[in-house]
């Protein structure tokens, strides 16, 4: 008898080891509690764009599949929300708790912070904003750097020494993309001349192509929008009149394969991937500003590339190929540092 007590206890002190040990390594590999599990994570993408722009708000939709696709989180979208909606928007999707709203474009700032403050346990990440609270985070992404890129290359390009621009609303992240086109076009051409205009309509091809239209007359050889789709009009104009087109947000060449030489591209993807794992790792709260990458999903945090010359690459001379790769190299070394300029310009009446 003696013999199987001392059995029964010797396996109750090995099964009971062994069941503290099984619970120590349960608490050592269990889901930190900052982290949401990603089968019941939450996420809304809303805009106040179109999601069939073929530029900005195409970009959020897009995005917004990716991201369901890696991740396998539920993410919903919404597109065209009134500007006068957007405070309304968000408190609809942080009351449906939402662990995570991406508000897409820079209008969507201010109310976030108000409705951060309403729904402390919601995060809000504005994509292209520039505020920040405890639950709000925000990329604004160095797109003046990819613009600047492009100013190099219709510096370089151009034959009548005038280039133009045509944006869809002058917000301080719009005047900072022209700004950095201009100092691109400087940088490569000191004696060129840079014609602009805004719209104050982002959705109307025939403004856009009308705008375009008075610039070219003004002898503009190449032109650069960002505007949306009223930017298709700036491209049409552009192909009527046999001039060169830059593109903005995505590879914008498939409008007109023969006018669109390049596009600045932002790596939304990767952008709303950034913003996913900064709520998941407990780090929302700030403003990030990334920059240049090479390419797609290129290494570090650039969201920000040029995209090729498609069937016009056999139009760009080598040397002008071998400057802009000069100018991308020292921006990515940060040898070459390009400012922002966020300030309104001020427009007479």
């Amino acid at each position: 008898m003696a013999r199987s007590r001392t059995y029964a206890v010797t396996t109750g002190i090995i099964f009971t080891v062994i069941v503290v040990a099984i619970l120590a390594f349960s608490a050592l590999h269990a889901t930190p509690k900052n982290l949401e599990p990603k089968s019941t994570m939450r996420i809304a993408v809303v805009t106040d764009a179109l999601f069939s722009d073929e530029g900005w708000g195409e970009s959020a939709l897009n995005a917004a599949k990716f991201i369901e696709s890696k991740y396998g989180f539920e993410v919903v979208t919404e597109d065209n929300v009134p500007i006068a909606d957007i405070e309304s928007t968000l408190q609809e999707y942080a009351r449906d708790e939402y662990d995570l709203i991406i508000a897409h474009g820079v209008q969507w700032g201010d109310p976030a912070l108000v409705v951060g403050r309403q729904f402390p346990n919601v995060k809000i990440a504005v994509f292209t904003g520039l505020v920040r609270s405890e639950n709000v985070a925000s990329i604004f992404p160095q797109q003046q750097q990819g613009s600047f890129l492009l100013g190099a290359l219709a510096g370089m390009i151009t034959k009548t020494n005038v280039i133009g621009y045509v944006g869809g609303e002058e917000y301080p992240n719009i005047v900072n993309i022209f700004e950095g086109y201009k100092q691109g076009a400087k940088s490569t051409n000191p004696g060129v001349e840079v014609i602009g205009t805004y719209l104050n309509d982002w959705d109307n091809p025939a403004k856009g192509k009308e705008a375009a239209t008075s610039i070219i007359r003004q002898n503009v050889d190449v032109i650069f929008h960002v505007a949306d789709s009223s930017g298709h009009g700036v491209i049409e104009s552009a192909k009527e009149n046999g001039v060169y087109a830059l593109g903005a947000v995505q590879d914008q060449n498939s409008l007109a394969p023969d006018t669109v030489l390049s596009s600045f591209v932002l790596d939304v993807d990767k952008a709303y991937s950034q913003a996913i794992e900064a709520t998941l790792n407990g780090t929302q709260g700030e403003i990030r500003k990334p920059g240049i990458e090479l390419e797609k999903g290129g290494t570090g945090d650039g969201i920000v590339y040029l995209a090729s010359f498609h069937d016009l690459d056999n139009k760009i001379p080598g040397v002008v190929k071998s400057k802009l790769q000069e100018l991308t190299n020292d921006l990515l070394s940060g040898k070459l540092v390009v400012p922002e300029r966020l300030e309104v310009a001020l427009i007479p009446e």
